[in-house]
């Protein structure tokens, strides 16, 4: 098991690791989604990745970022609903302004 605990590509697990794939990167600091500063070669492999995983592997979840806040009721102050809706709509953000430069590759 490449991925499993003690598999030499455990530390991928769970995570989107994008910086870490387009980089050919091992390092802790480049397990993360942020991709802004690749280069046209690092964001081409980052897309041969996605490619090949995705003819390979069937995809089983979505990574999706943590919460602020889980649930927001009426009883939620307004000021953490107001964080909550600010937090969703970063992450949706980062998310097309991510997708926008696959494309633009």
């Amino acid at each position: 098991m490449f991925y499993g605990p003690g598999g030499p590509y455990a530390l991928f697990a769970g995570k989107d690791a994008s910086r870490a794939l387009a980089k050919m990167s091992f390092e802790p600091q480049d397990l993360t989604d942020d991709i802004s500063g690749l280069g046209p070669f690092e964001l081409s492999a980052l897309m041969d990745w996605e490619y090949k995983f995705g003819r390979k592997y069937v995809k089983v979840g979505t990574i999706t970022k943590t919460a602020l806040v889980e649930h927001v009721d009426d009883r939620t102050s307004p000021a953490i609903q107001e964080a909550a809706i600010q937090a969703e709509e970063s992450d949706n953000l980062s998310r097309k302004e991510q997708n926008s430069r696959l494309n633009a590759s």
